[in-house]
C-alpha cells in the first residue's frame, strides 16, 4: 500500500468519525426540538417514543383529551451522521420527515386531501380518480386539492391558507372512514410548531 492511499484512508476515516459525531449531535437536537414542539401543541396526557435506529428517528404515540383520542406518528431524520450514505440520500431526495395520524371520536364530514405537487406521485389514495380536483398555488408552490363532498373544498382551502410554512407541507388528509387526520411535513431546521398549530386549529372544522 503506497503512502498516498494510506493517507487517503486515514483522512476518510477521520472525516467519517467527525461527521458521525456532529451528525448524531445534530439529529438528536432535531429530534428533541420537534418532540418538544409537538408536545407543546398537543398537550398529551401520556407520551411514548420508540427509537427506530440510532440517530435515524422515532415512532411516537401521544394519548390526548377529548375530542381527540391519540396521535401516532414517526419522524425520520436525514442521515447526517453517515458520510458515505449522505451523497446517496441527497441524490434520492431524502430529507427530515414528520408524519402523524390524529384520531378523533367525532364523525368527520368526508374525505379530503391537500397534496404538494412533487409528492402527488408517491401518495397512494384509493379512488383518487373519482374525486373532485383543483390545482392551487401558494407561495410559488403548487398543491392539489382532492375531495368527495362539496362542503370539504372550502375547509381544505382554509386549512392550506392557515399553514404559516406551506413549503414544508407535503400532505394533509381528512379521512372519515376511520375518523383520522393525517399530516406529512418536511420541516426545515426542525421547525414544525407553526404548521402543527394550524393543523390542530383546522381539524375541528371537518367535524360533522
Amino acid at each position: 500500500m503506497n503512502d498516498f492511499l494510506l493517507f487517503a484512508i486515514i483522512i476518510l476515516g477521520l472525516s467519517a468519525t467527525i461527521q458521525y459525531f456532529f451528525g448524531v449531535k445534530k439529529n438528536r437536537w432535531l429530534g428533541k426540538t420537534m418532540s418538544a414542539q409537538a408536545e407543546q401543541v398537543f398537550e398529551p396526557k401520556e407520551t411514548e417514543y420508540v427509537n427506530i435506529g440510532g440517530a435515524i428517528g422515532y415512532n411516537f404515540t401521544y394519548k390526548l383529551r377529548e375530542p381527540w383520542k391519540e396521535v401516532k406518528g414517526t419522524f425520520t431524520l436525514f442521515p447526517r451522521h453517515s458520510l458515505l450514505y449522505m451523497p446517496i440520500s441527497l441524490l434520492i431526495g431524502s430529507s427530515d420527515r414528520y408524519y402523524l395520524n390524529l384520531f378523533t371520536s367525532r364523525k368527520l364530514a368526508g374525505e379530503g386531501h391537500i397534496i404538494e405537487k412533487k409528492h402527488l406521485g408517491k401518495a397512494k389514495i384509493e379512488g383518487i380518480e373519482e374525486m373532485h380536483k383543483e390545482e392551487i398555488r401558494r407561495n410559488g408552490i403548487t398543491f392539489y386539492l382532492f375531495w368527495r363532498h362539496a362542503e370539504l373544498k372550502e375547509a381544505l382551502l382554509k386549512t392550506l391558507d392557515a399553514m404559516p410554512d406551506p413549503a414544508s407541507l407535503a400532505h394533509f388528509c381528512c379521512f372519515d372512514e376511520n375518523k383520522t387526520f393525517f399530516l406529512y411535513l418536511k420541516p426545515s431546521k426542525g421547525n414544525i410548531a407553526g404548521n402543527l398549530k394550524a393543523f390542530m386549529q383546522a381539524c375541528p372544522q371537518y367535524f360533522r
